[in-house]
């Protein structure tokens, strides 16, 4: 029994360590705007800022392309060949698929 209240004893003397303790366990796990939440945040954050540059420069890719479609006819030319594989009347057009 006298180490039991020698124990209660210690743990009583250092509330001041437990409080503390127990603020850094709440703080950084428990809380909803704990430290490791707001980890997380920030590497969704990181994650969604690379998308954005991405989408960025997808978009400039797609400008350019359409201002060189709305400008030039050979552009268009291209892209009727290519992507939609259309052909002049005195031409075949040979699609070689590959398995």
């Amino acid at each position: 029994m006298q180490r039991f209240l020698r124990f209660l004893n210690l743990l009583w003397s250092g509330r001041c360590w437990l409080t503390t303790l127990f603020f850094i366990v709440v703080v950084g796990f428990v809380d909803h705007n704990s430290f490791l939440n707001l980890f997380f945040l920030l590497q969704k954050n990181s994650e969604l800022k690379e998308e954005i540059a991405y989408y960025e420069q997808q978009y400039a890719e797609d400008s350019k392309a359409l201002r060189l479609l709305n400008t030039s006819a050979e552009a268009v030319e291209k892209v009727a060949r290519v992507n939609l594989l259309m052909k002049n009347d005195n031409e075949d057009v040979y699609v070689v698929v590959e398995e």
